[in-house]
């Protein structure tokens, strides 16, 4: 028999969760998504006055005893132990009671064989049968809902899927109970009743077994916090009253326990909403007043809602600055970059001289002037064309003589950044950093 299907056909207390709804339980585990979840989620806590301080590190203290209680009943547990079963140390008590209850079964069978039919007499002894009969099914209904608690107890906590907002004596007397470190009777009518160290008697009906984590619901929590950073857009007044809407309803479909695991449990980016201090006002859950559990209930939904809000801002901020950001590293990358395009003025270290045709002699270095003043004005007017196809570079010392020779002048003595018509759009700059900064910032504002 499957873990799910035990806990259907137990016998579980409505008052585990008195409004009702269950708490969802996720076989599967939980993905955790690592550091996602902001800072914003650690709480500073509540101001809390010096003795509940105390009142929380004793429980605190109590609990960690009670889990060390268990850690150590698992690991001397053998392998094929059967959880369900009954204890062997238990039959002893249990024979001792079903002989009680057939001498009891006999006698007032031998007494109602010599009665009158329908008398009141016989009618008295068959209840009494009845009766017996009944104890002796209360013991074996009892030890087998004990067992099918004790295994879920046992798997859970072995899972850590216990939640965190479990109250303290819940914890620790759950400890004793399914461990079987709790001595165990019964009373007249069958009922298991468990004693404590100190003398407190719990019966079988009273136990209030631990609840578990709302994993289902922390998973959608995180699925809609990823979704939030993932879309890059920031919460607006149009996107937050539907958000706060959706975990509204989240948060009271997951029930009473879901409301305190989703709370205290660390499901949500590996931190929880509520801090281990404010665990005291949980407190207020804890009646059979449906009027103060609904107030009470919905005080911590609020205050939940307001953490899970604060939250959601921050992932969605967070997700839109990322989104800025790769756009204008996309852009960016689209940029050309011109601040390498530098050319040496050092001429030619070799003069050479030549006689041209009119038999003129001339340098040669002039003429390597000459010509890395055109390379760097090729070099500038394909700068200006990838910046804006409509830039061109103009020298102003640039000339052309009677012949039709062009002469680039000097670049360094300045060029303009016009456009096709020759209307100046920036200038003059005498380096190439100053003018390749210009055509950078062009691309940027196209």
């Amino acid at each position: 028999m499957r873990r799910r299907q035990q806990r259907s056909n137990r016998n579980v207390l409505s008052s585990r969760d008195p409004l009702g709804a269950g708490v969802a339980y996720s076989n599967s585990g939980f993905q955790d998504y690592g550091g996602i979840i902001s800072d914003s989620l650690k709480q500073t806590g509540a101001a809390i006055d010096k003795s509940l301080q105390n009142r929380l590190a004793q429980e605190k203290f109590e609990e960690e005893k009670a889990g060390l209680m268990v850690e150590g009943f698992m690991a001397n547990m053998s392998d094929d132990m059967d959880l369900t079963a009954i204890p062997e140390e238990d039959k002893g008590i249990i024979t001792e009671f079903s002989m009680n209850q057939k001498q009891i079964f006999a006698d007032a069978a031998e007494a109602a064989s010599t009665m009158k039919a329908g008398s009141p007499e016989k009618i008295e002894q068959i209840a009494v049968m009845k009766k017996a009969n009944q104890r002796l099914k209360n013991v074996d209904s009892q030890y087998k809902t004990w067992g099918g608690m004790r295994q879920d107890y046992v798997q859970d906590f072995q899972n850590k899927n216990l939640s965190e907002a479990n109250n303290s004596g819940t914890m620790i007397q759950s400890a004793g109970i399914f461990t079987g470190a709790q001595q165990r009777s019964f009373d007249e009518d069958g009922n298991i009743m468990f004693t404590d160290p100190s003398g407190n008697v719990t019966r079988m009906s009273d136990i209030k077994q631990p609840f578990e984590k709302a994993w289902k619901q922390g998973d959608k929590i995180n699925e809609i916090m990823m979704g939030l950073y993932s879309d890059g857009a920031e919460l607006d007044d149009a996107t937050t009253p539907y958000l706060r809407n959706k975990l509204d309803r989240l948060i009271d479909n997951s029930g009473v326990e879901g409301l305190q695991s989703l709370a205290f449990d660390k499901m949500v980016g590996g931190e929880s909403f509520f801090s281990a201090e404010e665990k005291a006002m949980l407190d207020a859950l804890d009646t059979s007043d449906p009027g103060s559990l609904i107030e009470a209930k919905k005080a911590i939904k609020e205050k939940l809602l307001d953490r899970m809000m604060d939250v959601a801002g921050d992932r969605a901020t967070a997700g839109y600055n990322k989104k800025q950001s790769a756009i204008s590293e996309s852009k960016n990358k689209d940029i050309k970059d011109f601040s390498s395009m530098v050319i040496s003025d050092s001429p030619t270290d070799v003069v050479e001289y030549y006689t041209d045709d009119k038999g003129r002699r001339t340098a040669s270095s002039v003429n390597t002037k000459h010509s890395l003043n055109q390379k760097r004005m090729s070099f500038y007017n394909e700068a200006a064309l990838s910046s804006n196809p409509a830039f061109k570079i103009t020298n102003i010392n640039a000339k052309e003589d009677v012949d039709g020779n062009y002469n680039p002048g000097d670049a360094s003595d300045g060029v303009y950044v016009t456009d096709r018509s020759g209307s100046t759009i920036g200038g003059p700059y005498y380096n190439e950093e100053d003018l390749t900064g210009f055509l950078n910032r062009q691309q940027l504002q196209k």
